[in-house]
């Protein structure tokens, strides 16, 4: 027997019109004809009522006449029905299959091109008129649900439809030019296979959070493969839409981010290294050493914290571009005395650390004696060689443990202790030292009260003629008298003052102080006494020093000439230039320069020719020897020579002993000072000596 089972399928869906559209007028052609032959037949009665004689209206012809009318009547309204409605169903019927062809086609292959169809002019309200109005609902419903599709064709994100088992249903273009696939190319693949290998446990927790419905992170960043076999970084956004019959399965929309990940690694790489040598900063640094500190608390660790010697002054004579020539150097060094694991940072200009931890960090002063060792050697920096140390303090977690002190702290607080005796040199952290470190805080502190209680006070040793005996004059010395530790060394507090920048007022001070003591022996004595007063690098920089010797000057009324500066060798090799023109700036008031410790910095005879010096020290270790050591006699007697060649008043420095006078008086060095004449004396003593004696027999080189 024949299936009379209602077609299904494209076919039946193209055919479905037309046999509505047959059944409609084959159902009103009966009925306009079947009312036709009714009113016929119904008529001959009517025709007598209306007053057509009985024998007509009984004839059989009168009313086959009536069913024929009828019949014609019938056929002619089922004709005129038909062109009108069948005109209008027509045109419904045309749309309606072009409609049915775009929706064949999206579901097909995705491509849902706009309709072309056009909309049906209503001109009634009758069911008709419902109808072409239901259509025009339909094509807006199409249009506007092209337009998200068009958006979703076109999007930059890839938009992907997997099954519960990850394999995908869907994709759309966008995976074209964002993974190189075409679409149709991935459909029924597994879309886990594409994320890389070391992605996938975090992908797959991800996707099985989001079928479970599990609060998740809002979207997972992973590497997915490209078709040219690269890998992108992608950030994957996944919603269950399962229960979704229009969906079935889990939406994927995925975003390349490489470049965004590129960006963040290089903020990273900024904001955790250094840029001019590449090592982790002090921030990154830090995050190791908590780390560490974290995972084992138990576990042995060391810091090692490095301060190379000497880098401004490398920056000061040679220039900054060699100063970072120098670090990027030492950076090459050091990196050959550490191992993998191992973490060594540059916290700051000058300023390095090494993180061991584990086994490694019973062998921190084994480690410490290889980068002592790797940096023996000159380091070439264009066409000359420069010799740099570093000072190394070690800190374990073991002594750190006991002071209750952080392991970095413990490391800087050993290296000072290592630079402050003799530089070139490592210590290992005591707690004696964080003791130290903390006396050292509470000595910082008083400092600042120091000067406004009146704490400081001047002590003057005098410069005498080794010929004679005669005082020329007076170095100034500062004192601090403290009111619980009583004299504090000037090598335990000057530092302190260099280091926050209190030895510009102090120096002021002690300026104003020695000006005016000298001014007093002049109009005492009648005396004209030179006073020598020592600046400091920092003093000497600061902007305010021509104007505050002027004042002084003015408001003691000191003769410029009595005075002099004494200034370090350090000094003359920073920034050179303005240097030297402070230093003719400070000449130009009649002040005199002395060139302190010379022969113990940087030597050079350019720095005699290119600044204003007038004096010349010779340092202590020279006179040590001048007796008994023929070097430093041949040293000292050279530097005599050249003051006298260059008109400079050469003083010697730290004399003990009648036969280092005898020798410098056979050497020709006019002036000298030390303990042979005297000690440091207070401002009073100081003017009863040059008041009683202003030939001063008791500091006779003889006596």
């Amino acid at each position: 027997m024949r299936s009379h089972a209602p077609a299904t399928g494209p076919a039946a869906a193209r055919r479905l019109p037309f046999r509505i559209t047959r059944r409609v007028f084959w159902d009103l052609a009966v009925y306009m004809v079947g009312l036709g032959l009714g009113v016929g037949a119904i008529f001959p009665p009517f025709a007598v009522l209306l007053g057509v004689p009985d024998r007509y209206a009984d004839r059989s012809s009168f009313q086959a006449a009536c069913l024929v009318a009828g019949f014609l009547v019938g056929a002619v309204n089922y004709a005129l029905c038909r062109a009108v409605v069948g005109g209008r169903l027509a045109v419904l019927t045309e749309r309606l299959r072009a409609v049915a062809g775009t929706i064949a086609r999206g579901s097909r292959g995705g491509d849902w091109s706009p309709v072309t169809s056009a909309r049906i002019e209503v001109d009634s309200d009758d069911q008709l008129g419902t109808t072409a109005t239901a259509f025009n609902d339909l094509l807006d419903a199409l249009e506007a649900g092209e337009h998200f599709r068009s958006l979703v064709r076109n999007a930059s994100d890839v938009i992907t439809v997997v099954d519960p088992a990850g394999t995908i249903t869907y994709q759309t273009p966008s995976v074209g030019w964002v993974l190189g696939h075409r679409p149709a190319s991935l459909d029924g693949t597994d879309f886990v296979a594409l994320v890389h290998d070391e992605d996938r446990p975090a992908f797959r927790a991800h996707l099985s959070g989001v079928l479970e419905n599990r609060p998740q992170p809002p979207s997972v960043v992973c590497r997915v493969r490209h078709r040219d076999g690269s890998w992108r970084w992608a950030e994957t956004v996944a919603g269950n839409l399962l229960s979704d019959p229009a969906v079935a399965g889990v939406v994927l929309t995925t975003r390349d981010v490489s470049d965004r990940r590129q960006l963040e690694e290089r903020l990273r790489t900024q904001a955790y290294h250094d840029p001019l040598t590449g090592l982790p900063n002090r921030t990154l640094f830090m995050e190791r050493l908590r780390t560490a500190e974290r995972e084992g608390e138990q576990a042995p660790r060391a810091v090692l914290f490095l301060d190379l010697d000497d880098l401004k002054a490398v920056n000061d004579g040679l220039g900054h571009d060699s100063g970072d020539a120098l670090l990027q150097a030492v950076t090459a060094r050091l990196g050959t005395c550490v191992e993998e694991g191992d973490v060594l940072a540059r916290l700051s200009g000058d300023e390095f650390a090494v993180l061991l931890s584990g086994a490694r960090a019973a062998e921190a002063g084994a480690v410490a004696e290889r980068v002592l060792e790797s940096l023996r050697e000159p380091v070439r920096l264009l066409d000359r060689y420069v010799h740099t140390g570093i000072s190394i303090g070690i800190a374990t977690s073991a002594t750190c443990a006991a002071s209750g002190i952080g392991l970095l702290r413990a490391a800087d607080v050993a290296m000072y202790v290592a630079k402050s005796t003799g530089k070139g040199r490592c210590e290992v952290f005591q707690p004696a030292h964080h003791a130290a470190e903390l006396d050292r805080e509470r000595l910082r502190a008083d400092l600042h009260r120091a000067l406004d209680e009146q704490q400081f006070t001047l002590a003057f040793q005098p410069i005498v003629e080794l010929g004679t005996g005669r005082i020329d004059g007076f170095e100034a010395l500062l004192r601090w008298h403290h009111p619980q530790r009583g004299m504090v060394p000037p090598a335990d507090f000057v530092p302190l003052a260099e280091e926050n920048a209190l030895i510009v007022p102090i120096g002021r001070w002690v300026l104003q102080e020695a000006c005016g003591q000298a001014a007093r022996w002049q109009a005492e004595h009648c005396a004209r006494l030179k006073v020598n007063v020592n600046v400091s690098a920092r003093q000497f920089q600061h902007p305010t020093l021509v104007r505050d010797i002027t004042e002084v000057l003015a408001a003691t009324g000191l003769d410029p000439h009595l005075l002099t500066l004494e200034i370090t060798e350090t000094l003359l090799v920073q920034d050179t230039s303005q240097t030297a023109e402070k230093l003719r700036e400070i000449k130009a008031l009649g002040v005199r320069i002395a060139l302190d410790d010379f022969g113990t910095g940087y030597s050079s005879l350019s720095y005699l020719r290119r600044f204003p010096i007038d004096v010349l020290k010779v340092d202590k270790s020279f006179i040590d020897g001048v007796a008994d050591n023929p070097e430093d006699r041949t040293v000292t007697g050279a530097v005599v020579q050249l003051g006298r060649t260059l008109a400079l008043t050469v003083v010697a420095e730290g004399i003990e002993s009648a036969e280092q006078v005898s020798t410098l008086v056979q050497l020709g060095c006019p002036l000298g000072q030390g303990y042979r004449f005297s000690r440091p004396v207070s401002a009073t003593e100081a003017s009863r000596l040059v008041g009683e004696r202003l030939l001063v027999g008791a500091l006779s080189p003889t006596g």
